[in-house]
């Protein structure tokens, strides 16, 4: 028998082996392509094409955005609680912000109170999970950035909360300097 070198038989259709694993390789891959292309490229990406219907807290809406963007509804102030502290720490910075988020912008306030210590910044804590939305509103409408909105749920144990303003609020707001001048 004659063998070539490496001591395998000389078989005449390993060369078209080869070419369908290769056609099979390309054709897999134009597949897998086309599928991601569909799905946005991620498996994590949702989209949202027109009439889709999103439910939060028990809300929903209907909007027709494009199928590259995603959207989160929020909540109305209305039925959002908002507990109001005074980190600053001298004057009723707590009362005057509870008063215009309630007036001025239609929020539920618990009763004001003091910070546990002086915050050199406003800060936004969600103490409800599924509040971040809800959080990143509050902060625009009282003139934050996103950056003030500390999203983990539960707030830490360091964060300058009483422990009897934990359980009533979905989201706590805390005066600081920064805000002091525009209660």
């Amino acid at each position: 028998m004659n063998r070539p070198m490496g001591g395998r038989p000389n078989r005449p259709d390993g060369g078209v082996q080869w070419a369908k694993a290769l056609v099979l390789i390309f054709v897999l891959v134009i597949i897998g392509v086309v599928v991601l292309a569909k799905t946005g490229g991620s498996p994590s990406t949702h989209t949202s094409t027109s009439g889709a219907t999103s439910a939060h807290h028990g809300a929903s809406t209907t909007s027709t955005v494009p199928a590259s963007t995603t959207t989160t509804s929020v909540l109305p102030a209305a039925q959002v609680k908002v507990q109001v502290l005074n980190g600053v720490l001298t004057g009723s910075l707590a009362a005057q912000w509870s008063q215009k988020l309630k007036t001025q912008f239609g929020y539920i306030t618990e009763a004001p109170d003091d910070a546990t210590v002086k915050v050199p910044t406003s800060i936004i804590y969600v103490l409800t999970p599924g509040y971040e939305a809800e959080a990143q509103h509050l902060a625009t409408s009282v003139g934050l950035t996103a950056s003030a909105v500390y999203p983990t749920v539960p707030a830490p144990a360091t964060a300058p909360i009483p422990t009897a303003d934990r359980a009533a609020a979905n989201l706590v707001l805390v005066i600081g300097p920064d805000l002091a001048g525009s209660g």
